[in-house]
């Protein structure tokens, strides 16, 4: 992240609704900015070659290409990229694989909006993988 420019994010969700919810808790706090949106696997890694961003929420459940198959390219294609796993899914079930791949949180659905914030700032901040945890959020490093 640039010294003086907001945080920029790319959030990525299938669910329109999601994505809204997601867009407004982002523009509501000064520093961070929506960078852009992906409703699949694909347009995820179309957006995050074309942005750059600071940091990408990334659900694992989208449709054409599964945001674990793009988690796989992101790092490559975006690596200053912070990707912040924000899925249902059990994180005992796929932690290890979720680091290995390059995340570096995880955030359930559901997790309050200062939680989603916290996770965002922590992670564009970070060097290495976010270790505290907040509520609704669980660090998967």
């Amino acid at each position: 992240m640039t010294v003086g420019r907001d945080i920029q994010v790319l959030i990525c969700d299938d669910y329109a609704p999601m994505r809204a919810l997601l867009r407004w808790i982002v523009e509501e706090r000064v520093g961070l900015a929506v960078a852009g949106e992906a409703g699949d696997g694909h347009e995820a890694i179309a957006q995050a070659t074309r942005l750059q961003p600071d940091v990408i929420v990334l659900d694992l459940a989208m449709p054409r290409k599964t945001g674990l198959e793009a988690l796989q390219e992101l790092g490559r294609i975006a690596p200053a990229a912070r990707v912040i796993v924000f899925s249902g899914f059990s994180i005992a079930s796929i932690g290890g694989e979720l680091v290995d791949l390059g995340a570096i949180s995880y955030l359930q659905k559901g997790a309050s909006p200062e939680a989603i914030i916290d996770a965002i700032e922590q992670a564009a901040a970070s060097a290495a993988p976010v270790t505290s945890q907040v509520a609704g959020r669980r660090s998967i490093a």
